[in-house]
């Protein structure tokens, strides 16, 4: 397949691939001194650039040198919707158009609107996916002769570089906002006649539109409200799974649909937060129906910091039909580090196409039984991490008498109950617990309200924080006749005596194997988190109550030390500021 030029039909003697090879380098130095020129006319507009660089294209191919006979040429060759959007941006600078079209080349000004790099404000990182994320989702779909589509295709960066890959193929794109498609076309029109780009919602594609490799990088999180396809089109998600009805964000709305629109032997690729695939709920529920029905082949965790208008870490979906395992992997580490974005180098992308084959330490093969005893949690983390094998180990579980979050009070209603005065009720938040000890100042309360009376902690409670970055913990002491409250950014939780010394399990939870296995649960995008359900399945170990007694007294002991030391250095820090004393 050559480069084609859909104004005109004319075709060039390259190929994509070529005349990447042959012109990328220019692209940053033509880029550079059309953005100065905007800068001269004061034309900030979003796409100003990128119409300046096109229009010089159009201008050079046609050798058309008079500005009337270019915005002539521009008003007849051209739909409404793409003159409109030239006219907008390109403003005054008709004439610079011109002018840049006798400084460079075809070929380098046809690279240049193919590969300008849009990024440079936040709205259109939200249009624009990493190159590194793109390439990655390429080697995965190994296109070839098929059907591809980009749902969500922003400005067009893996249609072009799907199109590089295999020019043969036939392509589709779907995009809502009106510029953002413009750019898509004009990038995939310029190198493809075997292309179409819509502006719609990808929820409004036709029913029978199938495909054989989907490609979707969806704006993660959107709320249902926003109007993300018509009523009718949601509805028919809503009827296949209504679980999705009750969730607020969208994001399975959008991973549905690809699987509506895949053949029967096709694969998919969607670029999702993190958030997709542990949140509990009916996102549980979600999870379950959707890997029950075989669409999950493999999760990838990638990077933080991939995307410019987010330094989230994220993941890749990588979906076909009947599967009955799913492949794992941990690709977090896998990055070569930038100044502004990190990046998945070649060998980075390299090493994780490997590992959708091969075993590793980053890579595992998990039943859809194990994602199941798992809540159908899809974070690779939860299934790659090396679990310690506990001698006499047992759920969590079964220990607890009952769990519980510490009650979430505003700010303003506990401002009216704070007391000055020293009461019989105090109340314990996670900054009064350092070093594993709770303070002694603990703020007094004037009352606590009957409905807060259930968050109360009862001696010998393990008060551990719902924050997993750190974890921290502490066994309460609550003398008789008084009460202390627990905030909601804690977890209480009361331990069975009978079958568990609360200071072995500290020890045990404050070890290496201990602060592992906790990690294993934890979920996160932005800040990790100990959820319930995970915290309960955590695996213990639960010796005889004497071989307990043993390890809790000395932990104990070190922890009672460790109290008198920093009463010590507290006193002698003090003591510091009183030395030096001015003459009377």
């Amino acid at each position: 397949m050559v480069v084609n030029n859909q104004m005109e039909g004319v075709t060039l003697n390259l190929s994509v691939k070529e005349l990447k090879e042959k012109e990328i380098s220019k692209v940053e130095e033509i880029s550079w001194n059309i953005s100065n020129r905007i800068r001269e006319f004061g034309n900030a507009s979003t796409y100003g650039g990128f119409c300046l660089a096109y229009v010089a294209y159009v201008s050079l191919k046609n050798k058309i040198i008079d500005i009337n006979q270019l915005k002539e040429y521009v008003e007849l060759t051209f739909s409404p919707e793409r003159v409109s959007f030239i006219k907008e941006n390109i403003g005054n600078l008709w004439n610079a158009a011109i002018e840049i079209s006798e400084e460079y080349s075809e070929d380098a000004l046809l690279a240049t609107v193919l590969w300008w790099q849009l990024q440079g404000n936040r709205f259109m990182g939200e249009c624009e996916t990493p190159q590194s994320v793109v390439k990655l989702a390429n080697e995965i779909l190994q296109i070839s002769n098929d059907k591809v589509a980009d749902f969500c295709s922003g400005i067009g960066s893996f249609l072009v570089s799907a199109i590089e890959k295999s020019p043969e193929s036939q392509f589709y794109g779907t995009e809502i906002v009106r510029d953002v498609k413009e750019v898509s076309a004009i990038r995939t029109e310029l190198i493809s006649d075997r292309v179409k780009i819509e502006q719609k919602s990808v929820l409004n594609i036709k029913d029978n539109l199938m495909f054989d490799k989907i490609f979707c990088d969806y704006p993660w999180g959107i709320k249902v409200k926003d109007r993300i396809g018509s009523n009718k089109a949601l509805q028919a998600i809503y009827d296949e799974i209504p679980e999705v009805q009750k969730v607020a964000a969208g994001d399975w709305i959008f991973i549905i649909n690809v699987m509506n629109h895949l053949n029967k032997n096709g694969k998919a690729v969607i670029s999702v937060s993190n958030g997709v695939t542990w949140n509990g709920g009916n996102n549980t529920i979600i999870r379950e129906k959707f890997i029950k029905q075989g669409f999950v082949e493999a999760v990838i965790a990638l990077p933080q910091n991939l995307y410019l208008n987010t330094g989230i870490a994220c993941s890749l979906l990588v979906l076909s039909r009947s599967n009955k395992n799913i492949r794992m992997i941990d690709a977090t580490e896998m990055v070569s580090v930038g100044r502004r974005q990190n990046i998945l180098s070649d060998e980075n992308i390299s090493e994780i196409v490997e590992l959708l084959n091969t075993d590793d330490k980053n890579s595992r093969l998990i039943s859809i039984e194990e994602v199941a005893e798992n809540e159908y949690v899809l974070n690779p983390s939860r299934y790659l991490q090396r679990e310690t094998v506990v001698k006499n180990g047992v759920f969590f579980e079964t220990v607890i008498k009952n769990i519980t979050r510490g009650a979430q009070i505003k700010a303003s209603v506990l401002d009216e109950i704070v007391s000055d005065e020293p009461t019989n009720m105090q109340y314990l938040m996670l900054a009064n617990l350092q070093d594993g000890i709770i303070s002694d100042e603990l703020p007094y309360l004037k009352e606590i309200d009957s409905k807060y009376e259930k968050y109360c902690i009862k001696n010998g409670s393990l008060v551990i924080s719902k924050n997993a970055s750190p974890v921290k913990m502490a066994i309460m002491s609550v003398q008789e006749g008084k009460k202390i409250l627990a905030n909601g950014n804690l977890y209480v939780i009361e331990l069975d005596k009978d079958k568990i010394n609360p200071y072995f399990l500290k020890a045990y939870l404050e070890s290496e194997n201990g602060k592992s296995a906790l990690s294993r649960v934890a979920v996160g995008a932005t800040l990790l988190n100990l959820p319930v359900e995970g915290l309960k399945k955590v695996i213990i170990p639960l010796p005889d109550l004497e071989s307990q007694k043993k390890i809790a007294d000395q932990y104990y002991a070190k922890l009672s030390e460790i109290k008198e030391l920093k009463y010590k250095l507290e006193k002698a820090t003090e003591e510091l500021e009183h030395i030096y004393t001015e003459e009377k």
